[in-house]
Formats: structure tokens, sequence, C-alpha cells
């Protein structure tokens, strides 16, 4: 299948903010360089997102080396940086459960606060956060950064294209706010891959990715559509796992599905847009591919 090559590459530095196109990424220990690196918390130290806060879609990132800046219409800009940052515990939103981080500072706070109308704070972690998720849902064996639980997420232009041609509304992949992007031509193969290499990476394919409500906010303006839900669930909705076991399975049931979630290695790989992606091998769809 070397046909199949990138066709994008995206990071997110703050989870649940704008996502950043890149011409190639480094892979690290938790996945691709700067993805998730920050996120945003609440007095109590939880996780913000755009379940909560729809605005976030807005907010603009970019990168000055390791420094990210951030901006939102009508409300300026302001910067995090990890240098000298003081040390913080938060939760990581998947199992509720610590993490050792950095903060962003007062200022970085106070722009995010008066966006969200709340008091928020920004935290990031860092080269020895080493947070692994809950054992029972830890599929992926190595270190995440603040992604729910895949270090890195590929979806396949083909399978957007199907499911558009039968939704209610046009919307764009990056609704599902993936890593990776290719166009194998044929819809739902993704599915079926298992090991693969990209560039000097390799990754392994270990569960089609169920979505939650994010994928429903327009990421260009914030506002709430109907789609893609509406057409996942007519024609990629999980009602039955009964293969997986345990929370596994009880994260599957009952949810669209939509890319695929992948482990990727080793630290120091670089992928780049226009490689190839090798299958060397294939497992069967844990969903079947719709009529």
């Amino acid at each position: 299948m070397s046909d199949v090559r990138v066709e994008a590459i995206h990071i997110h530095p703050v989870k649940s903010c704008r996502r950043i196109e890149v011409e190639q990424a480094d892979v690290i220990a938790t996945g691709l360089k700067h993805d998730r690196e920050w996120q945003i918390v609440d007095e109590n130290g939880e996780c913000v997102t755009q379940r909560k806060h729809k605005i976030l879609a807005t907010v603009e990132t970019a990168l000055d080396g390791d420094t990210v800046l951030l901006s939102a219409n009508g409300n300026g800009s302001t910067i995090l940086s990890r240098e000298q940052a003081a040390e913080v515990s938060v939760q990581h939103l998947v199992g509720r459960r610590p993490v050792r981080a950095v903060d962003g500072g007062g200022e970085a706070a106070n722009w995010i606060s008066e966006l969200l109308g709340e008091r928020c704070r920004f935290a990031s972690v860092t080269d020895d956060s080493d947070h692994r998720a809950p054992s029972s849902l830890d599929l992926f064996e190595q270190p995440i950064a603040f992604v729910d639980l895949a270090p890195v997420l590929l979806t396949n232009l083909a399978s957007l294209n199907w499911l558009q041609e039968r939704a209610l509304e046009q919307f764009s992949i990056d609704r599902f706010r993936p890593n990776v992007i290719v166009d194998a031509g044929e819809p739902w193969i993704e599915d079926t891959w298992h090991d693969m290499a990209i560039g000097d990476a390799e990754l392994a394919g270990e569960i089609p990715w169920p979505r939650c409500a994010v994928p429903q906010i327009d990421q260009d303006s914030g506002e709430r559509h109907r789609e893609p839900a509406v057409v996942l669930r007519a024609h990629r909705w999980c009602k039955e796992a009964p293969e997986l076991e345990g929370n596994v399975r009880n994260m599957m049931e009952g949810h669209g599905v939509f890319g695929m979630a992948c482990r990727i290695g080793p630290v120091g790989a670089t992928i780049k847009v226009g490689d190839p992606l090798i299958v060397h091998s294939y497992r069967e769809p844990l969903l079947a591919p719709p009529a």
C-alpha cells in the first residue's frame, strides 16, 4: 500500500484550541512533539475543553521554538512558556488522575479566564511527567500528554468523503482533531491497518476511535452543528463490542466511530507530509464497513 501518502499533519499545542498544520513532526515519548502538551484547567485542576466552552475552537495557536503563542479575536494574545515555570499537579481528563506539570503563569491565566468567564489556568506536561493511562485503558503502552488517550490519531480522507456524501451538512476533517491525515482511496480500510510505517516512524493501529460531541463544533467558528453526529449514528455506530473487555468495551459501545487510534515510536523519528504510509500487517475491523 505504498501509494498511500501523508496528506497533512496536525498538532494541537493546547488541548481543545486550534490546530497547527505542519510539514513535519518529530516523535517524542508521548506522541508528536508539541501535541496536547498544554491543557486548560479550572480552579480544581480539572481539564476544561470544548465540551464546556465551544469558544476554545477559535483560539489560534502558533509556535516560536518551544513557546506557544495564543490569540483570540477581541481578546488580544498571550504566551505560554515552560521556562522557570512553577510545578503543579493537575488532573488528566481520562481517569481524573494527577499529572506532574508546570503552570503557565498569571498573565496567561488572566487572559484565558477573561475569555471563558471563569477562573482557569494553563498547565503543561514536562519531560519527566511520564503519565500513563489507567491500566484498564492503557492500550498504547506509552506515556501520554493531555490527549484523551491515543498518542496519535490517524484519519482517512476517503472515509470522510464517504460520510459527507450521506450527511445532512458538510464538515471538514479538522472537526475530528486528527494528527495524521492520509487518503487511501478506499473508505474504512484504515480500520484494518495494524503495523504501519511512516518515514522512520513505526505505528500500530490499536482501536477505531469513539467520538464525543466535539466533532459537532465547527473548528473555525466555534458553532455547534448536528453533523457529523447524525451520519455517524446512521452508519458508524458501535452498538456492541463483545470482543473487547471492561472499560475499553464501555468506551466503545454506544458511540460513533471515526479514525484509528495509534501508538507511535521510536523517539527521535520524524514523519513528513508526502511520506508514504506502508502497512506491514492487518487486523479484522472492530466495526464492519458500512454497506
